[in-house]
């Protein structure tokens, strides 16, 4: 491990008797990066995560965390000083009130600084006195990051920080992540939305079925494997197979919808040539490649919203 990394996974294997949840895993987080760990539910995201965390104990491997070792008691000691964590199912007490809320995690964490600029900066400070269970989603999650973030922590693990905010809320959580990593802490983001890696990450690692699929940096992977664009045909069958006879290699295709990778805008206007030529009257919809595109290519299949592969 070297003084610019803050987490480094060698080899880490968790297993729950007949099920292997993480296989084999090993990747690396540099300082100062957003990395997100992409996946379906059940890929072994938040396993993963949580071993980080020191809240689960890997069947083997070894991993380090800014420095210190999951397995030696002292390293998990001074692991869990360094980091703050949002976990995936996070919740406060209902009964308490915002300030209430964090100024408890202060005091579990033996935190003395004022809790009033974290407060501030995400929003929080004007409604300190509502309780917490009067709080909309989207606050919620505000009042988690603010609770990751007492003490001041070097590293943040956020573990699926916007599942079931609304759009707005969502882009507002984004603004918190991205100031995060401007003034200088570490992120370890897991999600299944491809565009919210894709915004805000430095680094992804696909996961599925706990073995780590593709890694590497987001500009890195989208020009290495994704390439031109992805063209969405809706059509009935007859169409699809049109396409298909073509020559163009159809990647994903459900009722009266398919997916079609092309390299540039040459080979769009031969595609929608052919198609027209056959009569064509549905929609095509083009976009550049990217994440979503690269796991499709990967899996061949999509992640829903709820997080399961369609």
């Amino acid at each position: 491990m070297t003084i610019l990394e803050a987490v480094v996974v060698d080899k880490i294997t968790k297993i729950y008797g007949a099920l292997v949840a993480l296989d084999n895993v090993s990747l690396r987080v540099r300082k100062g990066e957003v990395f997100s760990l992409l996946g379906p539910n059940g890929a072994g995201k938040t396993t993963l995560v949580e071993i980080l965390e020191c809240l689960r104990t890997p069947t083997s491997g070894e991993a380090y965390v800014m420095g210190h070792s999951i397995r030696d008691p002292a390293g998990v000691k001074r692991i869990k000083e360094v980091i703050g964590v949002l976990p995936q199912d996070f919740n406060a007490v209902d009964e308490l009130t915002v300030l209430e809320n964090i100024t408890l995690v202060a005091s579990a964490k033996h935190v003395k600084s004022d809790v009033r600029p974290i407060m501030e900066e995400l929003g929080l400070w004007e409604v300190r006195k509502r309780l917490f269970s009067k709080l909309s989603g989207g606050m919620k999650r505000r009042v988690g990051i603010a609770m990751a973030l007492v003490g001041d922590p070097e590293l943040v693990f956020l573990d699926e920080p916007t599942t079931g905010l609304d759009p707005q809320a969502r882009r507002e959580t984004w603004r918190f992540i991205r100031n995060l990593r401007r003034g200088g802490k570490t992120v370890v983001l897991t999600t299944h939305y491809m565009e919210e890696a894709e915004r805000l990450s430095d680094r992804v690692a696909f996961i599925v079925k706990g073995r780590i699929a593709l890694e590497g940096g987001v500009t890195e992977l989208v020009s290495r494997f994704g390439g031109g664009y992805v063209v969405t045909i809706e059509a009935d069958d007859e169409m699809l197979l049109r396409v298909s006879e073509g020559g163009y290699a159809i990647e994903k295709q459900s009722a009266g919808r398919a997916q079609v990778r092309i390299g540039g805008w040459a080979e769009m206007v031969k595609l929608y040539t052919l198609l027209q030529s056959h009569g064509f009257d549905g929609v095509i919809e083009v976009k550049p490649a990217s994440l979503e595109s690269i796991f499709l290519s990967l899996v061949g299949a999509r992640i829903s919203e709820t997080g399961d592969l369609v």
